[in-house]
């Protein structure tokens, strides 16, 4: 994230992504301000990813111990 602060979560960064998308889309978005809406919504959706990839790992991990210990 080198625009911005990090989100303190991901609700938070879905929260903050959602309301760029309705800026981006309202019509009298200002021109000069969608490059930066841009580049935040690209910085939220890589941080999303990553959460969602480590949270599938802790997930698997659990499971996986789990079934181990069955």
């Amino acid at each position: 994230m080198d625009t911005q602060e990090t989100p303190t979560g991901y609700t938070a960064a879905i929260t903050e992504l959602e309301d760029l998308v309705r800026k981006m889309q309202d019509k009298d978005c200002d021109l000069d301000k969608l490059a930066a809406y841009t580049v935040r919504a690209k910085e939220l959706i890589v941080y999303c990813r990553e959460r969602l990839a480590k949270t599938d790992e802790q997930l698997k991990s659990i499971l996986q111990e789990l079934e181990t210990s069955e």
